[in-house]
């Protein structure tokens, strides 16, 4: 015991490393302090100066063992050092081989290099480092550029600029570009939208309209109560804010009944007449009558249109069902006949009071936009409907023309085929025998 603690006060004297092994070698390994048991056996130990000198060779012989290893591995690692600079040295251009690597795969080159142990080497490799890692990172910009081949196509000439310096113009373009990509399809995307040209240039049919179409174009908006005409009562829903509501349904299936009317005497060789004197109709009603190859009244009605037609009228000819002239000539009594409408579509049958007392007079059947402020017995198909929206008198306007249309279109097809089956061009028109064996014709293929 008296040993470990001289060697105690050795480690406290000169505070090494190597005596402080030394310590941990003579307590643990039994070279001063026998651990056989022979000194529990009553036996005596060895005298003090013999574990002295012992102590002391051993103590010198792991000092040059420890010298001797440090050397080697000083020399070890400068070797290996050397060796990696003399490798690096000899390279041309490293940086041309280190660009095909990834960044892991050069990582793990690294990590597996030796580490030197002086100063001045650790801080070459460190900036070594730093230097090949941007080198790397510059590098993947540019794969990034040059794997689109679209964008190289387009700006063959585009290089990153340095951070410190802005962007050029062809590097904005690009950023612009990526953002628009990014960016463009964020946010919520409203496709149930007004278009208010689609009601003219595109209407539905009667078969495709909807409630909700109507709703939208505020079919079912009436006027005030203090305006209501009592006999509209079959067609009102309830009252809301001090005005009628319409009822829709009813809308629905009075459209639909004037758009078979329309579409009948559009396919019988009939005449229609569309009338619509408000500035925002002119186009729908213009539009209506050129489907279904009728004729529109869209300024101001003239008095006596009907009843007191003109005493020197404008010439006449006659036409087939086609609608081809058949160049006969017309009798006098023929030419002085007045043409009369077979069906007159009104859109504001209030605002037209003449047109349609004259339409009675004459026994010509009408359709007309009734309101809830209208009287719909002055019409023959009623159609109850907001009468004062743009809107909705243009889908009712453009689902009337479009069944004069499919019934214009059958007559067509009827007289065709009648043609056909008979040998004659379609561009040769037919007589007054045929012209009626075609209306016959067309009637039976309705």
């Amino acid at each position: 015991m008296r040993q470990a603690v001289q060697a105690m006060e050795a480690m406290h004297v000169s505070g090494g490393r190597i005596v402080r092994e030394v310590i941990s070698r003579r307590c643990f390994s039994g070279s001063a302090i026998r651990s056989t048991g022979d000194e529990f056996k009553g036996q005596p130990a060895e005298p003090e100066k013999q574990d002295e000198e012992g102590s002391k060779k051993e103590d010198e012989k792991y000092e040059r063992t420890k010298k001797i290893a440090r050397k080697e591995e000083l020399k070890n690692s400068k070797s290996k050092d050397t060796e990696l600079m003399e490798r690096l040295r000899g390279q041309k251009n490293i940086l041309e081989q280190v660009s095909g690597m990834t960044v892991k795969e050069f990582e793990a080159v690294l990590n597996s290099t030796p580490r030197p142990t002086l100063g001045r080497d650790e801080a070459v490799l460190r900036k070594f480092r730093e230097l090949l890692k941007a080198y790397v990172r510059r590098d993947s910009v540019r794969r990034e550029f040059k794997s689109s081949s679209a964008l190289l196509a387009q700006f063959p000439n585009l290089a990153p600029t340095g951070k410190a310096e802005p962007y050029s113009a062809a590097e904005l373009a690009v950023r612009q570009r990526h953002h628009a990509a990014l960016m463009g399809n964020l946010g919520s995307v409203v496709r149930s939208v007004y278009k208010p040209h689609m009601l003219i240039s595109n209407p539905p049919k009667p078969a495709r309209v909807s409630l909700e179409k109507m709703l939208a174009c505020g079919v079912h908006l009436g006027h005030s109560v203090a305006l209501w005409n009592r006999k509209t009562q079959p067609f009102l829903y309830g009252e809301y804010g001090g005005i009628h509501i319409i009822d829709l349904n009813q809308t629905l299936a009075h459209l639909k009944r004037a758009a078979a009317a329309v579409r009948g005497v559009a396919q019988n060789g009939g005449l229609v007449l569309f009338l619509g004197l408000k500035e925002g109709q002119m186009r729908a009603v213009r539009e209506a009558a050129r489907r279904c190859n009728g004729y529109f009244v869209i300024h101001k009605w003239t008095p006596g249109t009907i009843t007191n037609a003109l005493e020197n009228p404008k010439p006449r000819l006659e036409v087939d069902m086609a609608d081809i002239p058949t160049k006969r000539q017309l009798s006098a009594d023929e030419g002085a006949l007045n043409i009369k409408p077979d069906l007159i579509v009104m859109l504001n049958p209030l605002e037209s009071q003449v047109a349609v007392k004259e339409a009675n007079q004459a026994r010509i059947p009408t359709v007309g936009i009734v309101d809830t402020n209208c009287d719909p017995g002055i019409v023959t198909y009623p159609i109850p409907a907001n009468d004062d929206s743009v809107r909705s008198t243009n889908l009712i306007c453009g689902v009337l023309g479009r069944a004069g249309e499919a019934g214009y279109k059958r007559r067509l097809s009827a007289v065709h085929a009648y043609k056909s089956a008979l040998g004659i061009p379609l561009e040769e028109p037919v007589d007054g025998d045929g012209a009626a064996e075609t209306a016959q014709g067309a009637g039976a293929a309705r």
